[in-house]
């Protein structure tokens, strides 16, 4: 098997998670390509269910046969860690050596505040002793002038632990904000791809392949980059992205790509099933699925010879006076329910063994298994067929007269759970059509019965990478393909290609985790979600230009286009609400592409201006972007009101609203101002009421909103163009009609 280099090509990150594209080229030896390749340095949060593989160039009918995914690990040399690494471990060192140095000095400290003069015994009828004071002086002096030089290492040690404790501190900060694919393990777990090759291996060329596989652990977002000039007439929009992983390696020179569509959604073509007009026929058989070759039994006729039949055991006949203590024990099923027969085999060969074996009384073995059903065995229709024949007729092989002991059995509990599991078995089976079936099916008449009862293989027999073959000792199942247990998953399978002990199940659980930490991490300031922006479709974004993406779960901005838009500048007034104007440019989407909601940063001229949030803008669509307040744009506005009566009888309220507005222009060009103004508006259910525009100088028209604001009624727009230092004004009359018994809610003034 050869180890071939990779070079991770190309990667496209989706809303969560990414999909990369390594290449690697294989060249013949001695005028063959190898049978077996295996590709090193995945990552370890690499989804095992999404590798791909296929050849680009090479020799016609080169195919890729097989793929298996399996672990790699690495001890990798002193000069291939991280200089950080290096750093941690010394100072680690240094930190040890001084804490060590500073103990000793403490312990020595303590052990001379300990040295203190001691008074002998008086002994009875002798005087007291004269002390010895020049000894006494002499102690009492040299513990003096030992402290106080212990005391002063002791005040620079604690000084140089300070100093190693902050540069431990930082050196760990150091390795923490390194890239996670440049690993400071001293053995390093990686995934690795198992290729098997078929066709013509011979050949003189080399041949290219690429590798497919799905990671966990990456993000992206969509941010602008919006450049206008002073006169706001035209601009450059760039599309960038926010992208953040934690894959476990950097992305480096790759040509980058971001979708929003889901990597976890499956995108299947539906099975569309045909309906036949004419003659009833049976459903066609579904493809993929074949029952299995007759005389499948007669593989394994040796097997039953060596492993079921068994020399009989010696009887020997039991005493009279003892009354049978335990049941026979049942059969162990395993998880699919099939009677483990090599347990029982043993059970039924106890008693007559040599050496003292206890006088118990055992039946002749049971006889060997029937011959198992000609039919699949596995599932069908989502239900599993039950071994009610087999473990009733184990059973009846034993007269209830004889019994084991505890040893043999594992204990009177187990006993007893066996016996509550057979009969959950046996009542399973009450139902008289499915019961039959199964008989029929053990007799072999089972592929009949299934095709009169219209029952079809379950989906999951479908999916051959997850079945596996069933053991020998299953009768009812062996030589067949059923589905593997959930529970064992992809990496407890690839243990056997891992030398190294290794925490394998943890490690892999742990590089999980850690990728998908970047979920948390909050993004951009208004910031949305791809798929909460995408609206009804998916879409797909190419960077212009390769891109370099650490894997430090930080943000990083990725260039990837530049959006076509027609601008149009406009400056909005509503003078009735805010006395100011603002910038506003309108965007034309002339683009393919949709433009997805998030941040746009604006540029005016050479200076920052903003950040502003820009809406979803589909292909053709407009959208009206803010851009503050321009100040050298002034407005007044003046409002006059008038109430009287009207009518042949005055039975009417006439409310007059008189309202002028002056725009002064004091920009160094040409400006074009939408002023907003809002007349009453009258429901439906007032068929009494009545408002008349009586004069509008210059004429104003109804507004119309941009797809995503929101229409206000009664609204009216003044759209008029001042030049550069001039001023304009505008006037507007309109006259609310009502009786004189009503009154406008909150007063008839309404200027």
């Amino acid at each position: 098997m050869r180890v071939v280099p990779s070079v991770l090509e190309s990667v496209t990150v989706h809303a969560e998670g990414a999909l990369c594209t390594r290449a690697f080229v294989l060249s013949p030896e001695n005028g063959h390509l190898p049978g077996q390749v295996r590709v090193d340095g995945l990552p370890l949060a690499l989804r095992t269910g999404s590798l791909r593989a296929r050849v680009v160039e090479g020799p016609s009918g080169l195919l890729v046969r097989d793929l298996k995914p399996t672990f790699d690990v690495r001890l990798p040399p002193e000069s291939e860690l991280p200089a950080e690494q290096h750093a941690l471990e010394a100072a680690e060192a240094a930190l040890s050596a001084v804490h060590s140095r500073l103990e000793r000095v403490r312990s020595e400290i303590a052990a001379l505040r300990g040295l203190t003069p001691t008074w002998p015994a008086q002994r009875k009828g002798h005087p007291p002793r004269e002390a010895p004071l020049t000894a006494m002086l002499s102690l009492t002096g040299f513990v003096d002038a030992e402290l106080a030089e212990l005391q002063a290492q002791e005040l620079d040690l604690e000084r140089q632990h300070r100093d190693a404790t902050n540069e431990l501190e930082l050196r760990r900060r150091r390795v923490q904000e390194l890239s996670s694919a440049r690993s400071v393990d001293r053995a390093r777990l990686f995934r690795a791809a198992l290729l098997t090759l078929s066709g013509p291996i011979a050949a003189q060329g080399d041949a290219r392949l690429v590798l497919e596989y799905a990671v966990a652990g990456a993000r992206w977002v969509p941010t602008y980059d919006l450049r206008l000039p002073r006169t706001l007439e035209e601009g450059t929009l760039r599309m960038r992205a926010a992208v953040i992983q934690r894959t476990g390696e950097d992305w480096t020179g790759v040509r980058l790509a971001v979708s929003t569509a889901s990597l976890e959604r499956r995108a299947e073509v539906p099975e569309l099933k045909s309906l036949r007009i004419g003659r009833s026929q049976p459903p066609p058989a579904r493809s993929g699925w074949r029952e299995p070759a007759p005389g499948l039994e007669e593989l394994f006729a040796g097997y039953d010879a060596l492993h079921v039949a068994a020399p009989p055991p010696v009887l020997q006949k039991p005493q009279a006076p003892m009354a049978p203590m335990y049941e026979e024990p049942v059969p162990e099923t395993d998880d699919d329910g099939y009677a483990e027969q090599e347990s029982y085999k043993e059970m039924a060969t106890f008693g007559g063994a040599p050496g003292g074996a206890p006088s118990v009384s055992r039946p002749a073995p049971p006889p060997p298994p029937m011959a198992a059903p000609k039919s699949s065995g596995a599932f069908l229709g989502g239900s599993r067929p039950s071994p009610r024949r087999s473990v009733t007729g184990a059973v009846a092989a034993a007269p209830p007269s004889v019994s084991a002991p505890a040893s043999a059995r594992g204990g009177g509990g187990m006993d007893r759970m066996r016996n509550k599991k057979r009969a959950v078995m046996e009542e399973s089976l009450e139902d008289a059509p499915m019961a039959d079936l199964l008989s029929a099916d053990e007799e072999g008449g089972g592929d009949e019965l299934r095709r009169a009862a219209g029952l079809e293989p379950a989906d999951n027999l479908f999916d051959y990478d997850s079945l596996t073959l069933a053991s020998a000792a299953s009768p009812a199942q062996r030589g067949r393909l059923r589905p593997r247990p959930a529970l064992m998953s992809q990496a407890m399978l690839s243990f056997t290609s891992v030398n190294v002990q290794v925490e394998v199940v943890r490690l892999e659980a742990q590089a999980f985790v850690f990728a998908e930490s970047v979920n948390s991490v909050t993004p951009p300031t208004w910031s949305v979600p791809p798929r909460d922006s995408a609206r009804h479709f998916d879409a797909r974004f190419d960077a212009e230009a390769v891109a370099d993406v650490p894997s430090d779960g930080a943000w990083h901005t990725v260039p990837m286009l530049t959006v076509p838009l027609e601008f149009k500048a406009e400056y909005v007034c509503v003078p009735s609400v805010e006395p100011r104007v603002f910038r506003t440019v309108r965007l034309d989407n002339a683009s393919p592409h949709p433009l997805l909601a998030g941040p746009v940063d604006v540029t005016l001229g050479d200076e920052f201006l903003m950040t502003s949030p820009l809406p979803t803008l589909g292909p053709g669509e407009t959208q009206r972007l803010g851009l503050g307040v321009e100040e050298a744009l002034q407005v007044a506005r003046n409002t006059r009101f008038e109430e009287a009566t009207g009518g042949m009888f005055g039975n009417s309220t006439v409310l007059t609203h008189h309202v002028s507005v002056e725009v002064a222009n004091h920009l160094p060009r040409p400006a074009s101002i939408a002023i907003s103004e809002r007349i009453g508006a009258v429901p439906e259910s007032q068929k009494d009421l009545k408002v008349e525009e009586a004069e509008v100088v210059p004429p104003w028209q109804k507004a119309t909103p941009l797809p995503g604001e929101d229409a206000v009624e009664g609204e009216r727009v003044w759209r008029v163009s001042v030049p550069a230092g001039e001023k304009r004004s505008m006037k507007a009359t309109w006259v609310v009609k009502l009786p004189a018994s009503k009154m406008l809610n909150g007063g008839n003034r309404r200027t």
